[in-house]
């Protein structure tokens, strides 16, 4: 279950990483199913683990998990508190999700809640009740509450104690398991499958300890844990974070992480020149190892040259229209980016009132998307933040980052019948830095076809130095593989106009 809660703490510190997902490189289709036999009264024991949080070896928060007998059931809770700092601003943020099941067969989903909150105050909550054989939804964004009712949740304890409970039968190097976790802010289920990587016995302490390596990958994280043979997770590792079981006292003595805004940096070996006039660009890429950027309406990726089989040649991104390729919209993503969430409720009347003013009287989703670009560029102030936005605050506040930017885009932009969806990656900072930093904008559908725009520079036509790891479900992987590890050569940039 807590592998959820771990992908807001990426869309936090780095806007590269939206509501994101990895394809699964572990063959699915030969893990085994979550074991559904009775679940013994081991399982059921309260117990509760305390983890420290590090970020490239630094300790920059802990994390908390819990399992407790309740009435009625078992509940299980995972608390994650981080302290950010990023442009020198401070924060300390911290996400709490909680399940409770019935502690006898089925197991059903009870109920659950979700809170994000920054410095001590509470952002964004959710509460869901089981309510026959659905569930009431209550979300609190800002002063807004909302209540719904929602469909079968089909997540019990069986799910949630999947891997640790496969771990106690001793799994074997090369066996995998299939399993699902509950993500609750989208109130998804999300695939996962684990593997044994390998089995290892080592001196911890002075204590022999038998321990597995699980490499589990879902949409949302691949991460390296090892969990001892009862089943209890002793690390693990995700890009550049790490987890590691401490005792309370040590794991909650944790320092402000290095500035994100500067951990996140890619730099180019040359100046670029002002950002918005840069209109083509052509970039060497070290540092990829093995990963790829996708191609996209702005830019190509051209693979380093293997025809010698020794890998050698560079791997070269051209970024700006002429290097683009139509990417063709279908009926699922027109779907998916058109509908109504918990994040973007475009049918709550202050959506809807702000949309029409956004649109006047344009009528082509062109126009609209125009007028929307320009209103939410005006209508957002420029300010630093470490936390997520969410929309009712921001259209109280008027103020935020590019998230903030890219969030109200999108909602208005549904809001208004125009398919859109948040793009994370990398946008040329300034030739103080000479470096590329996190970035989040907006594609939109207009004929057919998905083009980028970019409210928090007020641009319809990006310039060439949006570099794209993919839209919300695509951008994670490249994110997390190249985290930190990226360098740029100039080989080529035009600018001024066409």
């Amino acid at each position: 279950m807590w592998r959820i809660l771990w992908l807001p703490l990426l869309v936090i510190l780095f806007p590269a990483v939206p509501a994101a997902a990895l394809g699964s490189g572990l063959a699915a289709a030969q893990a085994q199913a979550p074991d559904a036999r009775t679940i013994t009264a081991k399982d059921l024991e309260p117990q509760t683990d305390w983890y420290g949080l590090y970020l490239k070896g630094k300790k920059m928060g802990y994390c908390r998990t819990t399992r407790e007998k309740v009435d009625g059931g078992v509940r299980e809770s995972f608390t994650l508190v981080m302290k950010l700092v990023s442009f020198g601003q401070r924060s300390e943020l911290s996400l709490t999700q909680s399940v409770t099941f019935e502690s006898k067969p089925p197991y059903r989903l009870l109920k659950g809640s979700f809170v994000q909150s920054e410095n001590g105050v509470a952002k964004v909550s959710m509460e869901l009740e089981r309510a026959g054989d659905g569930f009431t939804i209550t979300h609190v964004s800002g002063d807004v509450t909302r209540t719904k009712k929602h469909g079968p949740i089909d997540y019990t304890f069986l799910d949630s104690t999947a891997t640790e409970r496969w771990v106690r039968r001793r799994p074997k190097p090369g066996d995998q398991l299939a399993s699902k976790d509950f993500n609750m802010q989208e109130l998804k289920l999300e695939p996962q499958t684990s593997k044994v990587k390998d089995e290892k016995t080592s001196l911890a302490g002075g204590v022999k300890v038998h321990y597995y390596e699980i490499e589990s990958e879902s949409r949302q994280l691949t991460m390296l844990s090892r969990y001892d043979d009862h089943g209890r997770m002793l690390s693990g590792k995700f890009a550049i974070f790490d987890i590691r079981l401490e005792p309370e006292e040590h794991a909650k003595n944790a320092e402000f992480s290095q500035d994100l805004f500067i951990l996140g940096m890619v730099k180019v070996d040359r100046a670029l020149g002002p950002t918005r006039d840069v209109r083509e660009l052509v970039v060497e890429v070290s540092g990829l190892d093995g990963t790829a950027f996708e191609n996209g309406p702005r830019q190509a990726f051209h693979a380093p040259d293997n025809s010698k089989g020794d890998g050698k040649g560079p791997a070269l991104l051209k970024l700006g229209k002429k290097y683009g390729r139509p990417a063709k919209v279908t009926d699922k993503e027109i779907e998916d980016n058109l509908r109504e969430t918990l994040t973007c409720p475009i049918t709550h009347p202050k959506i809807k009132e702000l949309a029409a003013e956004a649109v006047g009287d344009a009528k082509t989703p062109a126009d609209k998307v125009k007028r929307i670009v320009e209103f939410v560029h005006d209508y957002v102030e420029p300010s630093l933040s470490a936390s997520l936005p969410n929309i009712h605050d921001l259209i109280r506040r008027k103020k935020g980052d590019c998230k903030s930017y890219a969030l109200l885009t999108t909602t208005l932009a549904r809001a208004a019948g125009v398919p859109s969806r948040e793009v994370s990656g990398l946008l040329y900072i300034g030739d103080d830095n000479k470096a590329f930093g996190g970035h989040a904008w907006n594609e939109v559908v207009l004929d057919g076809v998905w083009v980028p725009v970019d409210a928090s520079m007020g641009q319809t036509e990006v310039d060439a130095t949006h570099i794209s790891f993919g839209s919300q479900e695509r951008g994670a992987k490249g994110m997390l593989e190249t985290l930190g590890r990226l360098s740029f050569k100039l080989v080529e940039v035009k600018t001024g106009q066409p």
